[in-house]
């Protein structure tokens, strides 16, 4: 059965594994690469989670089959910025097509209306059509803004909204 929770101080190590098992598996699905993570110091990582296991401008949620981590997406607001953005979105790939992509997502939504989100915003690679179709399923919306993700590796993203509600 496919559950999904959030990330706890004591997920450093689970959180480097999964995010580290992302990069290599998708490379070309995030601005971050596996090569340079692999250089990130235990610190880095503890200061990165952290800050997302509790308050309500950061969430990371794993998604777990029994008790093997499947996925990873986490939802970050900086300041008083009243949208968010989809992070780190990734599914093992022998789950795709599960819940567990799903899920994720899902618990993120359900958080940011918590937390007075207005808007949720995942930026996708624009030559990620699976992804894309996904985000349209679950109500995101093309913004037609271009994201550089990676100038480096010419990776350009599309930015995708969801309206969830107004701040109060």
């Amino acid at each position: 059965m496919i559950t999904c929770r959030r990330a706890t101080k004591n997920d450093v190590a689970l959180f480097r594994e999964v995010r580290l098992k992302a990069l290599k598996e998708s490379p070309e699905a995030f601005g971050s690469t596996y090569e340079a993570s692999l250089q990130r110091d235990v610190r880095s990582w503890e200061e990165q989670l952290w800050a997302t296991t509790s308050g309500g401008d950061r969430n990371t949620q794993f998604a777990f089959d029994d008790e093997e981590c499947i996925g990873i997406a986490a939802l970050y607001r900086e300041g008083a910025a009243p949208s968010g953005e989809v992070l780190m979105m990734w599914v093992d790939p022998s789950y795709r097509g599960s819940s567990a992509a799903t899920m994720l997502v899902e618990e993120l939504l359900r958080w940011a209306k918590g937390s007075e989100f207005a808007e949720v915003n995942p930026v996708v690679s624009e030559s990620n059509a699976r992804a894309i179709r996904f985000y349209e399923k679950l109500g995101f919306q093309d913004t037609g803004e271009k994201v550089e993700v990676d100038a480096n590796r010419d990776l350009i993203g599309i930015r995708m909204a969801q309206e969830i509600g107004k701040p109060q």
